[in-house]
């Protein structure tokens, strides 16, 4: 029998709301909340460090004259630039993935690949192709793949980071679907030719399908149904504070995103 995790379909929010859920949903795993599955966009264009990445301040100011917001993640790993991406998270109590994190991260991989190759997109983990050295600072995390990230043709397509915090797992990744603008990917210290996207691939589905081609493929790896749910009062409470300690200026007013209204998803309903 499957067991039941919460999906949610979110829209576009910005930096510091959509770092401060996922933050919440793994506190929330580790008190014994649901397992859930998370999808959502970004508002503008984004980028995100890993906690323990440093940012130079010429980096920050190109940044700030490019309109490219900053955010700190809570897992590691090296900078994403967010904005023409569909980015998932899975949050929950570490039995419910495999043991480890090479293990948890081929689960996810695998399952994330067949769906892009149900899509025609000839993805393969990292860990079967020989990853180019692009001879770059490894600040971009897209600049090459880690083991078990997800490639086309040499050229990596998804980037995933993962925390393990009170017995819970926190792993959320980065589907490219469009090109980043230039302005943008000059700002953020993107390397030129490293990465690729799904309508670059010639991919012009919808993101409601990828969400749901997606959901579907982690859902039978996971041995898991979905029911669209919502944030619970006290989750939204720990994601507003954590937005706002990332950003004191934080406004919950037009900064968290809109939830999308697409149904229960199954694993099944594939």
């Amino acid at each position: 029998m499957s067991r039941v995790w919460r999906l949610l379909l979110d829209g576009a929010g910005s930096g510091p709301w959509n770092m401060g859920v996922d933050e919440a949903l793994l506190a929330a795993a580790a008190r014994g909340g649901p397992p859930t599955l998370r999808f959502y966009a970004w508002r503008g264009s984004w980028l995100s460090l890993g906690y323990a990445q440093t940012l130079s301040t010429a980096r920050g100011a190109a940044c700030a004259r490019a309109g490219v917001g900053i955010v700190r993640r809570v897992t590691g790993g090296r900078a994403v630039l967010h904005g023409g991406d569909l980015t998932y998270a899975v949050a929950a109590p570490a039995g419910l993935l495999p043991r480890g994190l090479q293990a948890s991260y081929g689960l996810v991989s695998d399952a994330l690949c067949e769906a892009l190759r149900s899509l025609g997109v000839a993805a393969v983990r990292a860990s079967a192709v020989s990853s180019p050295s692009w001879g770059a600072p490894r600040f971009d995390c897209f600049a090459e793949a880690a083991a078990e990230e997800i490639c086309v043709a040499g050229r990596k397509l998804v980037g995933s980071a993962q925390r393990r915090s009170g017995g819970a797992v926190l792993q959320h990744g980065s589907i490219r679907v469009r090109p980043d603008p230039c302005v943008a990917a000059r700002a953020a210290g993107q390397v030129s030719g490293a990465a690729t996207s799904l309508r670059e691939l010639g991919v012009s589905t919808s993101d409601a399908a990828l969400r749901e081609v997606c959901a579907a493929c982690l859902g039978a790896a996971l041995g898991a149904s979905f029911e669209s749910g919502h944030l619970a009062e006290g989750e939204r409470r720990q994601a507003r504070e954590a937005a706002r300690q990332r950003d004191p200026g934080f406004s919950p007013h037009g900064a968290e995103s809109p939830r999308e209204s697409q149904g229960d998803l199954s694993a099944t309903d594939r």
